[in-house]
């Protein structure tokens, strides 16, 4: 069964984009607790798992553009954000995940760019890296982890926003129902 180690968030939502803002989160086993008053980033975690995880950035984020630290809150024109995520996957091997992104301050509006996402594993003794965009690294995030998409997004990595969905109409509910359980794999 795969399990979370630590991660690492610096330049996202509220976590400043310098060294020293950087903060380290260690997961424990079977169960870890996050708490904190209003405003601590206990929302941006859950966040940033699911992002990881899944790439979907949460909602209200306009293609990841309020994600990043905000470039006028940290007086700069440019503002880097990095999220690592350290995991034992499905076979029990330490596999490392890291995403950087970037928001530029434009004149009206803020720019927001992915950079090159990396999953970094020992392979027999080997140390193996995939580098890519978004989609090659979000496939092999599912398989490494042994959970559906469906399953992340919407039970394991919900959103507070998203968290009523089981009190959603019928037609609805059943196309929840169907994406988590893949019964539109086999229908």
């Amino acid at each position: 069964m795969s399990s979370l180690v630590k991660m690492s968030i610096q330049g996202i939502r509220s976590f400043g984009p310098d060294d020293k803002d950087k903060q380290v989160i260690k997961f424990f086993n079977p169960l870890t607790i996050i708490q904190g008053h209003n405003g601590a980033g206990k929302t941006t975690i859950i966040e940033c798992l699911k992002y990881m995880t899944t790439g979907d950035f949460p909602p209200g984020c306009a293609r990841g553009g309020s994600f990043v630290h905000d470039p006028k809150i940290a007086h700069e024109t440019e503002v880097k954000g990095q999220i690592r995520l350290q995991f034992r996957d499905v076979n029990g091997q330490l596999v490392s995940v890291q995403k950087s992104m970037m928001a530029t301050q434009k004149v009206k509006k803020v720019d927001f760019k992915t950079m090159e996402g990396v999953i970094t594993r020992d392979k027999h003794g080997q140390r193996v890296s995939l580098s890519s965009r978004c989609a090659e690294i979000e496939r092999e995030m599912i398989s490494l982890l042994g959970v559906s998409k469906a399953v992340l997004t919407n039970v394991i990595f919900c959103h507070q926003e998203d968290s009523n969905w089981p009190l959603s109409e019928g037609k609805t509910l059943k196309t929840k129902f169907d994406e988590i359980f893949s019964a539109t794999r086999w229908g």
